[in-house]
């Protein structure tokens, strides 16, 4: 199921371009630290690697779906990035970076290394995860009993008829209910506008979420859309072989 499916939402982050608001997000925050030391944001404005992002937010997320650690990657890489693109900016502008200076640099690039995981390791999506994982086995579990139930029904309802069209009707109508129990609340839930009042700061983050949680409740409608369109062919095709077989009568 595409909730259970890391792939499902590693494809989400990409569709919303969540990596490239993380992106912004962190050169942001190293810039308005780079400020206080006097360095124009221009200097500091490609020291974040957004392939390296989508690395490693792809692999937070495959970490929480297979409940291992994760282990963030680049940040030695980011930190070398600021202080060279720094010391360019010095020797172009002449400017002397005495023993001061360089301390300041040092600690600008040493705290956007350490600063640089908690724009990755969102604990709302980690507690998310969790919570989905949680609720696997229980639903896995409902599936089955609601599969073997749907199961007996059409089968029972098959072996109430012996004519062929009816057999076809009334076969029609479990997959009819299935349809439409797929479709009724996930559209409700659709179309209330209830997804996008998430109490989520982030835009970036609320962006990615509620594009998830919205392709995952259409893919309910949707299914619920082919059953339902499978059994109106079923009823039909009942229908013509019910006319069938009274032009055969008289």
């Amino acid at each position: 199921m595409t909730l259970f499916n890391q792939d499902f939402m590693i494809r989400q982050v990409h569709t919303t371009n969540y990596t490239a608001t993380v992106r912004k997000d962190l050169t942001d925050s190293i810039q308005d630290v780079g400020r206080g030391s006097n360095i124009p944001p221009d200097v500091l404005a490609d020291v974040v690697s957004e392939k390296t992002i989508a690395t490693n937010v792809d692999n937070y997320i495959r970490s929480i779906y297979n409940e291992v650690p994760f282990k963030i990657q680049g940040e030695d890489q980011l930190k070398e990035k600021i202080l060279t693109n720094v010391h360019q900016y010095a020797q172009q502008k002449n400017i002397t970076v005495d023993d001061t200076t360089q301390t300041n640099i040092e600690n600008l690039a040493t705290n956007a290394a350490k600063n640089y995981s908690s724009f990755i390791e969102i604990p709302y999506l980690l507690s998310y995860g969790q919570k989905v994982m949680a609720f696997q086995s229980a639903l896995t579990l409902i599936l089955i009993i609601m599969s073997v139930a749907f199961l007996f029904v059409f089968i029972g309802l098959i072996l109430m008829v012996r004519m062929r069209h009816q057999r076809v009707r009334w076969g029609s109508m479990p997959i009819l209910g299935a349809g439409l129990m797929l479709v009724v609340l996930p559209a409700i839930i659709y179309f209330s506008g209830v997804i996008n009042h998430l109490g989520i700061s982030s835009e970036g983050l609320y962006r990615f979420v509620t594009r998830y949680i919205t392709a995952f409740d259409l893919t309910f409608v949707f299914a619920g859309a082919i059953l339902i369109v499978l059994a109106s062919i079923m009823i039909l095709v009942s229908e013509r072989m019910r006319t069938k077989k009274l032009h055969k009568s008289y």
